[in-house]
């Protein structure tokens, strides 16, 4: 397991704890849970990006596909 040091803002370390404290999970465990959020969130926008230009692209073909 990789290990990093992480600087935040003091606002933004209050906030985490405070989330972390509510969920009953530790500091540690509340920021990797947002960033693997994060990572999922941004992979879900390529996919949708890449669907997107797809279907542009691909319009008519899937048009005469779907009659």
């Amino acid at each position: 397991m990789a290990e990093t040091r992480l600087r935040l803002p003091d606002e933004t370390y209050e906030q985490i704890k405070q989330i972390a404290g509510a969920d009953a999970q530790s500091v540690n465990s509340a920021m990797v849970v947002a960033i693997e959020e994060y990572i999922a969130r941004r992979r879900r926008e390529r996919y949708q990006t890449m669907g997107r230009k797809i279907a542009e692209r691909d319009r008519e073909l899937l048009e005469r596909l779907a009659r």
